[in-house]
């Protein structure tokens, strides 16, 4: 027997309406999740993001007194940079190098002094050197209480190596107060307070408790208080017996959740474990008054019963409406689906609707449409195609390898040219070289009058980016190569060129105004690539080859295998130390 499709309506609406409590109720459950999960990734996220970037510090200079870019016998070179190191890292608060015999030279931010003295006499110091001299990578230590700064410090302790000989650590120190500092100032949810435990006992930090309360009565061997020595009775009771498993929560895994009564008042207690940046776990979260998610609840309950009934009442519009608008916003979604593949080419406009908001609606996406396909010749299409895929734009320090190049004698190759004719060579010439830059994966950041400049290693991380970044120079000589072919038979002059490489950390991330930014990259290592560029007018000042590549040690370095013949050591321009330069063949 055929079904009306108005009896198939009424069908849906009841069924909807039966099932409308639950999928409430299921949908405020997911909420809770949602906001539980995001306020403990935030909490978590916090505490590493604060740690890092000391283990980060201490690692590099390791990786520098081995390289011999520092000389630790030569106290001032090392106190230079040890305070270079923590200038660039607010969070740490000391940072030192200690002997194998245990003579310290250290600086500390606060006082900014210079530190000298010997621990050769305390079997503490004469365990750890003697544990980190076995260890191949550093560590972060137990905490431990500093009568001299009256504080806590978390410590991060690198072993640093010459030759294969133990030589020494550098230890970077972050204060208790400091993470305290951090967390308060982070915004928590309604009624609730962030914790951070150390172990299972002791408590490192709780929201609302300033430094100097969270370091009374403290001493060498207690570097935190026990649990059942602070204030607040609903944190020292997290551990309690009559816990109960929180159903509400029970079945998702990032995180762990339980509820208890303290004192006749309900509280959720939210947390994670984080390991392997101290001698115990650390335990993050934060516990939330109950009263706060049963409030929640119930509006969210009410706003879907009323929904429903707004439902109802549209249902009947729904159906007359419907299947009049349905087919132009079905071709509105479609075309939108193919505005994010970024290929504006194989999008059409939408036509004009009789419906006023359809047609609203598809004026706007026709100009959109045409907006972005003029947006996206000045924004490379594989950038957008990068942060749409890995979502990361914010400032960060990366290990990346930049290229410049740039063409030998164009100004005085321009100034017999037209303009139209310089336009047209150069948008060749740049179509040219950014094929090969974007076939390794790499990024044009600019270009400069004649000169192009690249990086590779973000926004997506690629552990090979200097090979990368050598593989395209290559490419670029080969098709450079093939194009000067074309050009002798056109009876046009050569395009001669440099290109300069090198790798190394960088600010990479969006720089700007709020009007007008710029992903790019920021650092000493551009300066180096560009001079390295320019260095090849004094290495090949008659420009013999066609296309003339310098690599920088660093860049050989990060790119085993690959074809390049050390010309030496030159100094460059504005550098105080030496740079070790390559010639690319192959």
């Amino acid at each position: 027997m055929a079904v009306s499709f108005g009896t198939l309506v009424v069908i849906t609406v009841v069924i909807v309406l039966g099932i409308s409590l639950i999928s409430g109720l299921t949908n405020t459950r997911d909420l809770l999740v949602d906001k539980a999960s995001a306020a403990m990734s935030a909490t978590q996220n916090d505490f590493i993001e604060l740690l890092n970037p000391a283990a980060y510090e201490a690692v590099y200079l390791a990786e520098l007194i081995n390289a011999d870019r520092v000389d630790v016998d030569n106290r001032e070179q090392l106190i230079d940079f040890l305070l270079g190191a923590i200038s660039g890292t607010p969070q740490v608060n000391t940072l030192a190098f200690v002997t194998p015999d245990l003579q310290v030279t250290g600086v500390h931010r606060q006082s900014k002094e210079i530190l000298s003295f010997d621990e050769s006499k305390d079997p503490v110091a004469q365990t750890s050197i003697a544990d980190l001299a076995t260890r191949s990578k550093g560590n972060w230590g137990p905490l431990v209480y500093v009568p001299t700064l009256r504080q806590t410090v978390l410590n991060f302790r690198e072993p640093v190596f010459k030759d294969g000989k133990f030589i020494g650590a550098l230890i970077a120190s972050i204060t208790v107060s400091t993470v305290n500092t951090r967390m308060n100032a982070a915004p928590s949810l309604k009624n609730s307070k962030r914790f951070i435990l150390y172990g299972d006992d002791r408590v490192m930090m709780e929201q609302g408790v300033n430094a100097s309360q969270a370091t009374m009565g403290l001493n060498i061997t207690e570097a935190v208080p026990k649990l059942d020595e602070i204030e607040d009775p609903v944190l020292r009771a997290i551990w309690s017996d009559k816990a109960k498993k929180l159903k509400l929560l029970a079945d998702q895994t990032a995180f762990n959740s339980h509820y208890l009564e303290v004192n006749g008042q309900g509280y959720i207690y939210v947390y994670k474990e984080i390991t392997g940046y101290a001698d115990k776990p650390f335990t993050v979260g934060y516990w939330l008054l109950n009263d706060e998610v049963s409030t929640e609840m119930r509006r969210l309950l009410i706003a879907g019963l009323a929904g429903l009934g707004i439902m109802l009442l549209s249902t009947v519009v729904a159906i007359v409406i419907g299947r009049k608008i349905s087919r132009p916003v079905l071709a509105l979604s479609k075309a939108s689906r193919q505005i994010s593949k970024l290929d504006f080419n194989a999008v059409n406009a939408l036509p004009a609707s009789r419906f006023t908001e359809v047609n609203e609606a598809n004026n706007a996406y026709n100009s959109m449409l045409r907006g972005l396909s003029w947006f996206e010749t000045y924004v490379p299409k594989t950038l957008v195609h990068k942060l749409m895929e890995t979502g990361e734009a914010r400032l960060e320090q990366r290990v990346v390898t930049v290229m410049f190049t740039d063409i030998a004698g164009f100004t005085p190759q321009a100034e017999s040219m037209k303009t139209n004719e310089v336009a047209d060579f150069l948008n060749h010439h740049f179509e040219l070289v950014t094929a090969c830059i974007e076939a390794e994966g790499g990024t044009v950041d600019k270009f400069i009058g004649d000169a192009v400049m690249a990086f590779w290693g973000a926004p997506e991380r690629q552990d090979d980016h200097a090979a990368r970044a050598c593989r395209a120079a290559t490419a670029i000589r080969k098709t450079i190569i093939a194009d000067n072919a074309k050009r002798r038979n056109a009876g046009l002059r050569e395009v001669h060129m440099r290109i300069g490489i090198h790798t190394g950390p960088l600010v990479v991330g969006n720089i700007g105004s709020a009007g007008r930014l710029n992903y790019t990259v920021v650092g000493d290592t551009v300066n180096i690539a560009q001079r390295m560029e320019q260095y090849g007018k004094t290495l090949s000042p008659d420009q013999a080859d066609e296309v003339f590549i310098l690599l920088t040690d660093a860049t050989v370095d990060a790119s085993p295998g690959i074809g390049a013949i050390k010309i030496g050591a030159y100094q460059l321009k504005g550098r105080q130390d030496p740079v070790t330069i390559y010639q690319l063949v192959d």
